[in-house]
């Protein structure tokens, strides 16, 4: 099924210790046609360069992911964050902590009509089906105040996905932009152009806006679907997506 987004992205220029980043990958070989896209919204804190940190992260879950197609998606996800921990370790062995329980990040697979996602921190996630607002990732595990280096990520969502769909990424001060009965009113209108438009608007509207990412994502029909242009062993069984919204 055809994908459209938008990105929205906020960052710090004084205080480099806080990076914000999205990661938007399409595939472009056959192989990795049967993989889907891989998006990846992030918020870093580290007191050693943190967009090393978080472009390290993209590059070792993108290689992963696609490294072997005919493992299939899940399967791809799975490694891929299995090896983001173990980096994440090594990463942490070495006596860089600074990052630790400073990392939001959600990371979402789009694989034709499935949908597989994963989150750390406070990122978040949210689906609009047939106007009904949902966050997605309320049904991961909770996250623990001293996370374990090696246990970052924990889980994996899965599920179908409809026409029309809306999904918003985004990492934790995105939710300081609106009060939640404002966010639904503009997380329902029918197009993402339109819900990019309203939430630069409230953007302009602040005196100071903390940094984040947001990434919006809706699925299309195909007569109507926009190509998007191209941007620069602790997983557990994956979370059924009907159970989140149920």
């Amino acid at each position: 099924m055809p994908i459209k987004y938008q990105e929205i992205l906020i960052k710090n220029t004084r205080n480099k210790k806080i990076y914000c980043d999205i990661f938007s990958y399409e595939p472009e070989t056959i192989e990795e046609l049967a993989l889907g896209g891989l998006y990846i919204v992030s918020e870093l804190q580290s007191d050693e360069d943190p967009s090393r940190l978080a472009n390290l992260l993209n590059s070792i879950i993108k290689r992963e992911y696609y490294y072997s197609p005919h493992r299939g998606a899940l399967e791809s996800l799975e490694t891929s964050l299995k090896k983001a921990n173990m980096s994440l370790n090594e990463i942490a062995q070495q006596g860089n902590l600074s990052w630790l329980g400073k990392l939001h990040l959600v990371c979402v697979v789009i694989n034709k009509q499935d949908l597989f996602l994963s989150q750390a921190g406070e990122a978040e996630a949210w689906l609009c089906r047939e106007g009904e607002i949902t966050n997605i990732t309320k049904k991961c595990a909770e996250n623990p105040a001293k996370p374990h280096p090696a246990k970052i990520f924990q889980n994996v969502i899965s599920g179908k996905i409809e026409l029309n769909d809306k999904f918003l990424l985004a990492t934790p001060a995105f939710s300081s932009l609106f009060n939640d009965q404002r966010f639904k009113e503009i997380f329902r209108l029918p197009k993402i152009e339109h819900i990019s438009e309203r939430i630069n608007a409230a953007i302009k509207e602040q005196k100071k806006v903390s940094p984040f990412g947001a990434l919006l994502i809706e699925m299309q029909p195909e007569e109507t679907a926009e190509i998007p242009k191209k941007r620069g062993n602790f997983i557990t069984p994956p979370i059924s997506l009907d159970e989140v919204l149920n």
